[in-house]
């Protein structure tokens, strides 16, 4: 009878164990990019960047407004703006949502506001702020310019994204640090290591800002676009060839910044054992792949598809 019983409970074991297994998604991301002149030519580069890496899925919607207007504060105040932006939202299927930084409105009031439409309309919303570089370059020497740029990042701007992301747990929330790209050209040229910009300021072929603001020279955005494909998609720039040919290795100075970048502001999803793009640091089911991040019942932090049911009692295998 005991030996009866033992292999009931083994066939029990064997045949009844069950994982919800979701399909993994496609890798490019339905994205919606705002804000201003210095994140403009960023956002639109990186359809052909992303092709280019052999990325499929890729879409995305950019909305711009000049100078401080473009911050994520003055875009929700603005009520064609508004309109504008979430009406994209609407649709619910945003995956990834990027926006920037004025220093006219250096509270998170406005990151607030969008981020929490945004989830109202999709809970899955991943969501990164790009930090530019400062404006008016000519007022500062090379070493300067390049070191208040860091002090900035990883000061004010790391309390800055700590604070916003606590307001929101579980939701991936990360820092593109495109802005150091500026101050790296600038320490380059003033070594004389910058042959395709010998100018600092004028016209875009040969400058690395075009304008006393600091507009950027072809050389920073086509750096920029790198640093933003690697922080996006981790793409390996090693053998990346796509973009225009400098004497200066760009696939190898956005590495740098990327790999210099604190890995705790990267992308949760960077780190992702399932493949399912929610990173293992939020994901509530970390082998198996769970988009949706549907929570199994009677828990609060266990994901679906790490349920396993053994003979009618639920078991989370995974957190």
């Amino acid at each position: 009878m005991i030996l009866i019983r033992t292999l009931i409970v083994v066939f029990c074991v064997v045949f009844s164990v069950h994982k919800a297994v979701a399909d993994t998604p496609n890798p490019g991301f339905k994205s919606l990019h705002i804000g201003h002149s210095f994140f403009k030519p960023y956002a639109e580069g990186m359809p052909d960047y992303v092709a280019a890496a052999g990325i499929a899925g890729h879409s995305q919607t950019v909305v711009f407004a000049g100078g401080a207007n473009g911050a994520p504060e003055a875009l929700w105040n603005n009520q064609s703006k508004r309109d504008e932006i979430q009406a994209v939202l609407n649709a619910g299927d945003i995956e990834l949502f990027g926006m920037t930084y004025h220093p006219t409105f250096s509270s998170t009031e406005g990151y607030e506001n969008w981020i929490g439409y945004a989830l109202e309309k999709n809970a899955g919303t991943r969501f990164f702020i790009s930090v530019p570089w400062t404006p008016y370059p000519t007022s500062f020497n090379a070493a300067d310019y390049a070191n208040s740029w860091v002090a900035f990042n990883t000061g004010f701007w790391q309390d800055f994204m700590d604070s916003i992301r606590a307001l929101y747990p579980g939701v991936d929330i990360f820092s593109v640090p495109y802005g150091q790209s500026a101050g790296e050209l600038r320490l380059l040229q003033a070594a004389g290591n910058l042959p395709d910009a010998p100018n600092l300021q004028g016209n875009a072929s040969n400058s690395i800002f075009k304008d006393n603001l600091g507009h950027a020279g072809d050389i920073l955005v086509d750096l920029g676009r790198l640093v933003w494909l690697r922080a996006l998609y981790d793409v390996d720039l090693t053998n990346y060839s796509y973009g225009p040919s400098y004497a200066t290795d760009l696939n190898a100075l956005a590495t740098a910044i990327m790999d210099g970048h604190d890995p705790d502001y990267d992308a949760a999803y960077r780190n992702d054992l399932d493949g399912d793009r929610v990173g293992d640091a939020i994901d509530n089911c970390i082998s198996t792949p769970n988009p949706d991040q549907e929570l199994a019942p009677g828990y609060t932090n266990c994901g679906a598809a790490c349920v396993t049911m053994v003979c009618g009692a639920a078991s989370c295998t995974n957190q």
